[in-house]
């Protein structure tokens, strides 16, 4: 059975299903090059149908993540195009308003946005935007006509079993297990518990009122920064604060919810939970706050899970939603005493939709113990070698950097035994928001300076945001403390480091916590990143690389070389003098 995936809001994508395997996942940014870019997959699913022909002639059925989507999150894009003063336009201009009792017309306000076309679907058919039955029959039969098929073979999933569907049957265990959803919104709700009893899910509690991604997210927004995006850097800050400065900001947070046995309880009627934060943290520092929601985040969640745990007597847990993707929230769970193991899923946001859709439908029609698990990230889509040779003939490329066929793993750690920084792609794209060694940006672990090289010469990330390493699976227990042996494979957990972490790995921990964010690479699904890593260690004697995501900062990862190019070697803000595109190498010229 063959089942195509897909996700049409922000963070859109496609997955393929095959024969219980996920084979491909795209993601519509990498080809818009819009991060976050939602509406209609159109472009992903073109990707998916040009690489894998003969499996589209046989697709079976349609999956489709979310039952419930916004007219006016299609009509303007929203996550993608929003600025953070658009989010406070917003607020001020509609939400305000209709705390107050006012009925603001959402399209006048946010007018500058308006563009029906830029979702693909034909929105301007639609009589009544607030008719969400209308809506989903337009999605529905724009998807069915564009991929030729009856509206009958497309299925609508609801967002969190979406997200537990993924959670579970993408992680390797297949033991019975809670499944724990959290994010801000899908399908009027915002949390769900199941349970997993021989292969089969079943939902035991769902709620609307666990808001902790939503609160998440207006510190975010409070904080300057950009929400639905940059809740890693109040995270990352967090860890900044000193104890005594959050107590109080933290009396803010625990005055309006807490867990009460296997439920939250909102404490306060709060109308606009923006309002409510951005009054009554006044006057406190940026760091208290940051440091504040993250302690509470932390908190909230490891109560709830424990209860749960308490409960139903199930000692291994997975995690999705967009709260998974706090790696500080996931390593306090990880803690638990009564935890003997748990997996956070490879993109637990919402680009994951598509793939639990589609893992749905396979549980509704075959056993859904025959589906695999995610063994490898590299899901999305690779380039070709007339794709290097594209880039490798731009007139900025040629007049600025000399061109090397047939280079290897040794003579790419040679050039970063040396300090310096190589931009890294190789192959098939990796699935979800973290790079893993085929779109990298890859240094020397083990000078601290280097970070800053890269922060503000190449990345143009803040300053206060760490960087992870990539370790050889034989060198994981030197440096990462890890006593439950939790997978550690995709940086989707943080664990305290290893003395030998804080020497070798200066560059690639928290200054502030000495935590990690490790990738644990196997050669086994990683040959060419592995080979890399051991020839730097032949080098230097460290079995680990700093990894980041190649892209700078706003941008997605990147796609093909051509992105390197246009995106990164021609911005004048940023000096990269390596750049591997497969096996060719680019060096700058001394000019």
């Amino acid at each position: 059975m063959i089942i195509l995936g897909l996700h049409d809001n922000h963070s859109a994508s496609a997955a393929l299903l095959v024969d219980g395997e996920v084979v491909a996942v795209a993601e519509e940014e990498r080809f818009t090059r819009i991060k976050m870019d939602s509406g209609f997959p159109k472009n992903a699913i073109d990707a998916l149908q040009k690489e894998y022909p003969n499996e589209f002639k046989h697709i079976d059925r349609i999956a489709v993540g979310c039952v419930h989507q916004s007219f006016t999150d299609f009509a303007t894009k929203k996550y993608p195009n929003f600025k953070i003063k658009d989010f406070l336009v917003e607020e001020e201009r509609f939400w305000l308003p209709k705390m107050h009792g006012k009925n603001p017309d959402y399209l006048k306000v946010m007018n500058n946005y308006v563009d029906f076309s830029k979702c693909h679907y034909p929105l301007d058919r639609i009589k009544n935007i607030n008719d969400n039955n209308e809506l989903r029959a337009l999605r529905k039969s724009h998807i069915a006509n564009y991929l030729g098929k009856s509206q009958e073979e497309v299925e609508f999933v609801d967002h969190h079993l979406c997200h537990a569907h993924h959670a579970y049957f993408s992680s390797p265990i297949r033991n019975d297990a809670l499944i724990f959803t959290i994010d801000g919104w899908g399908d009027h709700t915002n949390a769900t518990v199941c349970t997993v009893k021989n292969g089969s899910i079943n939902c035991e509690y769902r709620t609307e009122n666990f808001n902790i991604g939503r609160i998440y997210h207006f510190i975010t927004q409070l904080l300057g920064m950009q929400p639905e995006q940059h809740e890693y850097k109040v995270m990352g800050l967090a860890a900044y604060a000193k104890e005594h400065i959050i107590k109080e900001p933290l009396k803010v947070f625990e005055r309006a919810y807490s867990i009460e046995g296997l439920e939250i309880k909102p404490l306060l009627n709060i109308q606009n939970h923006y309002q409510y934060f951005r009054k009554n943290l006044e006057g406190f520092r940026f760091d208290a706050i940051a440091g504040a929601v993250q302690r509470f985040t932390e908190k909230i969640v490891c109560q709830w899970v424990s209860n749960w745990i308490v409960e139903t007597g199930y000692s291994k847990i997975v995690l999705s939603g967009g709260v998974s993707l706090n790696i500080k929230a996931s390593k306090k769970i990880s803690e638990l005493d009564q935890i003997e193991d748990i997996h956070v899923c490879l993109g637990g946001g919402d680009e994951s939709l598509s793939i639990g859709a589609a893992q749905f439908i396979w549980s509704k029609f075959q056993d859904a113990k025959t589906l695999k698990p995610i063994s490898k990230p590299y899901l999305d889509l690779g380039f070709e070698e007339d794709d290097t040779k594209l880039a490798i003939s731009h007139p900025f490329v040629t007049k600025r950097y000399n061109i090397r066929k047939a280079i290897s793993a040794k003579d790419i750690a040679k050039i970063l035994s040396k300090g310096e920084i190589v931009a890294y792609m190789q192959g098939r794209m990796e699935f979800g928001p973290r790079a893993l060694g085929n779109r990298s940006f890859l240094a020397s672990p083990m000078d601290p300076s280097i970070v800053k090289v890269i922060n503000n010469a190449i990345k143009n990330r803040d300053f206060w945001m760490p960087f992870t390493p990539s370790i050889l699976d034989k060198h994981a227990s030197d440096y990462i403390i890890n006593p439950k042996n939790i997978n550690a494979h995709f940086m989707t957990m943080a664990f305290d480091s290893t003395d030998k972490a804080k020497t070798d790995l200066a560059a690639a921990i928290h200054p502030i916590d000495a935590t990690l964010r490790p990738q644990v690479v196997r050669k086994d699904y990683s040959p060419e990143y592995y080979d890399i890593i051991s020839e730097f260690e032949k080098i230097t004697g460290v079995g680990a690389l700093l990894n980041t995501s190649l892209n700078i900062h706003g941008k997605p990862i990147v796609h093909k070389p051509i992105n390197v190019v246009e995106e990164i070697l021609m911005n004048e803000l940023v000096d990269v003098k390596f750049i591997v595109f497969g096996d060719t190498l680019l060096s700058a010229k001394a000019i």
